[in-house]
């Protein structure tokens, strides 16, 4: 027969005890967190799994602030160009209105401040802000892009922001691209957009009224195809040319201006229709992202909280594990002497 010591049985009420305490312990951290994962060796698998999408959560908060940007600066864009829009409309409304022999000299004075007025309300488009940064201005975003003379301060950059993993879209249009034409336009380098703002000819009664081109300040009789500039709808060329057509009650270079303003409107619905597809697809990512999270969430919570009524089930119980091993361990470590000499 074995003999069991004294120091063997205290070793293993402590041990019995120590673990216990530490199941106890254990479960009263996942209580506390109302995790089943209080570190990684509790469920290494699940652990990788649980971080990994931790950080996809993580990447798609930032992906839906560039959602939130984008969404903000595209419909800031695609209202000021049906603003333009509307502006072009107007004038070449007043244009059409004004090109017939109806109306006398001074009627078309009296309309040119008006087109004047629209021109000043085309730059205040131009200029716009979303909080201090001009949309317009490519990437010199500090920068007011346009003077008042019309001239472009700003550069052809486009800014691009990455909406969903690996894919990036375009938020901004520059001020070349709405106010003096499209991109496939650039076969030149522009230097200076306008050359200040261009007049028109009126006094050289030697250019045919048919042929009528815009011309610089410095050489009023050159005509802009004999500069080899490349012909462009540039907007507020053409808002002041029919200013000063309205001005010197030329109804010949109303009548040419017309075309100009189709092609000018043309180009800009374009530009919203651009700018409506690109909203589309950031509201599309916005919302494929939120669905994502969604589950993303509740994987995460499969894998790591814990079920409350097995745990606080699981608490209760071992607490009566503790107690009674407490009460064990009174009944064998009080004994006396006089225990064992009976």
């Amino acid at each position: 027969m074995t003999r069991v010591s004294e120091n063997s049985s205290s070793a293993s009420l402590q041990f019995s005890l120590n673990k216990a305490k530490s199941k106890l312990e254990n479960l009263q951290l996942k209580g506390a967190s109302l995790k089943r994962i209080t570190r990684p060796s509790d469920d290494p698998v699940s652990n990788i799994e649980a971080l990994n999408i931790g950080a996809i959560t993580s990447d798609n908060k930032q992906f839906l602030r560039n959602c939130s940007f984008s969404l903000l600066q595209l419909n800031a864009t695609e209202k000021s160009v049906e603003q333009l829009t509307e502006i072009m409309n107007k004038a070449k409304e007043i244009a059409i209105a004004q090109s017939s022999d109806f109306y006398d000299s001074n009627i078309r004075k009296n309309v040119a401040n008006e087109i004047k007025q629209l021109r000043n309300q085309a730059l205040s488009i131009a200029n716009k802000r979303v909080g201090s940064r001009y949309i317009f201005a490519g990437h010199s975003t500090l920068t007011k892009p346009f003077t008042i003379d019309g001239e472009y301060k700003g550069d052809d950059g486009k800014m691009n922001l990455e909406i969903s993993k690996d894919f990036f879209v375009p938020i901004n249009l520059t001020g070349t691209e709405i106010f003096f034409g499209s991109e496939k336009d650039k076969s030149y380098k522009i230097e200076h957009p306008l050359e200040k703002i261009p007049e028109f000819d009126v006094k050289n009664k030697d250019v045919d009224k048919n042929s009528r081109g815009l011309a610089s300040k410095e050489a009023p009789e050159v005509k802009t195809q004999e500069l080899n500039f490349t012909e462009r709808e540039n907007i507020f060329t053409l808002l002041s040319g029919l200013s000063a057509g309205l001005e010197n009650n030329d109804s010949g270079l109303i009548q040419d201006l017309l075309n100009k303003f189709d092609t000018a409107t043309s180009r800009l619905i374009t530009l919203r229709t651009r700018i409506g597809s690109i909203y589309n697809s950031v509201e599309s990512s916005q919302s494929s992202i939120e669905a994502e999270n969604i589950d993303h969430a509740e994987r995460k919570s499969y894998l790591v909280d814990a079920d409350i009524a097995e745990l606080f089930t699981d608490i209760t119980r071992q607490k009566n594990i503790l107690e009674t091993t407490y009460q064990s361990s009174q009944q064998m470590m009080n004994k006396s002497l006089l225990n064992f000499l009976r």
